[in-house]
C-alpha cells in the first residue's frame, strides 16, 4: 500500500501556500512552483493528491470558497481591514529577511567591494522586472567611482566591450531571465569579475567562481519582496566606498563640484513665499 505521508515537495508547496493563501486565487501552478522552490510536476502531482484534476482546479475551489463567504446582500470586508493586515504581514516578512542579512552576507561583501572598485569598469544588469535595482544601485556607485556602466536588459549591446579587467554585478531574481544569465555567461568567458545579487546559492545557473551574495526576497503576497536586496545594495555601495577612502573623496569632491559648476543643485533657503524655478 503506498504511503500516503507527504513528500518533501509537497510540504514545501503547502507550507507556501499557507502563507500565501489571500493570493491563491491569483496564482498559477508555475508561480506556486518557483515561490516553493520546486518543479511544476510537483505541484501538479500535488493538487493530483489532494483528488483533484490539477492545480487550477484547486485555484477554482479556492475561488469558489472566498465566493461562498461573502452572504448575499452581505457589504463586503472593509479595504482598510484587509490591507492593513496584509501589510503587517508583509512588515514582519521583510523584517525577518533583514534580520537574515548580516549572516548571508558577511562572507562576501567585502570581498565584492573590492572587486567592484579595483576593476577598470563596473558593468551592472539586472532582468527587466528587477532594473530598477540595478538602476539604483549605479546611482549610488557613480558618486564613488567613474566608471559604473549601467545595462539596459532590452539593449545589452554595450557588453560587448566588456574585458578580462572589468567587472560584472548581476541582479537577477525569480523567474530568472535568460538573457541576465546569458549575460553572465559572456562576463565569464571574457574573463571578467562576476558578481550575483540573487535569491540562493545553489542554482544551476551558478559557477564557483562566481561572487554569490544571496538575499532573502520572500514575500506573504503574490510578489516578491525587495526590501532585503536594496539593503543589500546599499550596504555594498557603502563598502565600495571604504575600499580607497582617498580615491571615494576626491571622487565626491569632483562630482560636487561640476554638480555647482553647472548649477544642477539648489541650496536650501528660507521660505519667502515664491517659489523659483531653476533656470
Amino acid at each position: 500500500m503506498a504511503s500516503t505521508r507527504p513528500s518533501r515537495n509537497d510540504e514545501r508547496i503547502l507550507d507556501f501556500v499557507r502563507e500565501h493563501i489571500d493570493e491563491l486565487a491569483f496564482h498559477t501552478s508555475e508561480s506556486i512552483a518557483q515561490g516553493a522552490g520546486v518543479s511544476r510536476a510537483a505541484v501538479v502531482r500535488f493538487s493530483l493528491r489532494l483528488g483533484l484534476g490539477g492545480f487550477s482546479q484547486l485555484r477554482e475551489r479556492y475561488r469558489e470558497h472566498l465566493r461562498s463567504e461573502q452572504p448575499d446582500g452581505a457589504a463586503p470586508r472593509p479595504a482598510a481591514d484587509a490591507d492593513a493586515g496584509m501589510l503587517a504581514r508583509k512588515i514582519r516578512r521583510d523584517v525577518e529577511n533583514l534580520e537574515l542579512l548580516p549572516a548571508m552576507l558577511a562572507p562576501g561583501l567585502d570581498r565584492a567591494a573590492r572587486i567592484a572598485q579595483r576593476a577598470r569598469r563596473l558593468w551592472v544588469i539586472a532582468n527587466r522586472e528587477t532594473h530598477g535595482l540595478a538602476v539604483y544601485f549605479q546611482r549610488l556607485v557613480h558618486h564613488i567611482r567613474s566608471e559604473v556602466r549601467l545595462v539596459d536588459p532590452t539593449f545589452p549591446d554595450p557588453l560587448r566591450d566588456l574585458g578580462g579587467d572589468d567587472a560584472l554585478l548581476a541582479c537577477t531574481f525569480r523567474p530568472y531571465a535568460r538573457q541576465t544569465i546569458e549575460m553572465v555567461k559572456r562576463a565569464r568567458d571574457a574573463g571578467a569579475s562576476v558578481i550575483v545579487v540573487t535569491d540562493g546559492t545553489g542554482h544551476r545557473f551558478l559557477e564557483p567562481d562566481d561572487l554569490v551574495l544571496a538575499v532573502p526576497v520572500q514575500s506573504p503576497t503574490m510578489f516578491l519582496s525587495f526590501v532585503s536586496a536594496l539593503s543589500a545594495l546599499e550596504a555594498l555601495a557603502a563598502a565600495i566606498s571604504r575600499v580607497d577612502p582617498d580615491l571615494t573623496y576626491q571622487t565626491l569632491e569632483s562630482t560636487s563640484r561640476f554638480l555647482e559648476g553647472q548649477e544642477l543643485m539648489l541650496e536650501p533657503g528660507p521660505v519667502t513665499g515664491k517659489r523659483r524655478h531653476p533656470r
